[in-house]
């Protein structure tokens, strides 16, 4: 789905803002859809690769869901969100040293032995799969099933959306859900 084409006068963009600040998910989606294509193609720009970008746009998203109390209105929305996406880019370029994307017009190479996990880290990787795995059922099942289908079968919001029946918003939007779920999930003691 593409982007809401509005344009909101910076008033309602902040009433917007600030009822999403109350965690009101209607005024989220609303924020997502209005900035989506403005985030994933700045990062497509830079990524150059479909799945990469939907991921680190949602990733984007998620973040300044996250930290929207600390939003400054004196700054443009759309540029406080460029931001968190820069940076979303970049350490999603760190973990994928495959992508050899420069964002300085310089090649970013990684040494890829120094990232390789220690036996140590190893065993700690499999503790977290086991924990990852028990804390993916514990979610309910709309949300279980987008993050098989995005995650381990690696399909794109396209075909999510086509084998599932819904918008690419409302695709967007579980994921979105999902993950903030499983990190709570992730954080039980």
């Amino acid at each position: 789905m593409k982007a809401i084409h509005l344009k909101l006068k910076k008033p309602e963009l902040l009433e917007l803002i600030e009822e999403a600040k109350k965690g009101r998910q209607f005024e989220q989606t609303t924020l997502m859809n209005l900035f989506w294509d403005k985030i994933y193609y700045f990062i497509l720009s830079k990524i150059h690769d479909k799945t990469d970008a939907e991921d680190i746009t949602i990733l984007t998203f998620t973040k300044a869901f996250r930290k929207l109390k600390l939003y400054n209105e004196d700054f443009d929305f759309g540029t406080w969100l460029r931001a968190i996406a820069y940076n979303t880019m970049i350490d999603h370029i760190r973990a994928k040293p495959e992508l050899n994307v420069s964002l300085d017009n310089e090649i970013t190479h990684l040494d890829l032995e120094a990232m390789m996990p220690s036996p140590e880290q190893h065993l700690i990787i499999k503790q977290d799969n086991k924990k990852l795995m028990k804390a993916i059922e514990n979610l309910p099942d709309i949300y279980q099933k987008v993050i098989k289908l995005r995650f381990w079968e690696e399909k794109t919001y396209k075909d999510i959306a086509k084998e599932l029946n819904l918008t690419m918003s409302n695709v967007k939007v579980r994921i979105l859900r999902a993950r903030n779920l499983l990190e709570i999930e992730m954080n039980k003691d």
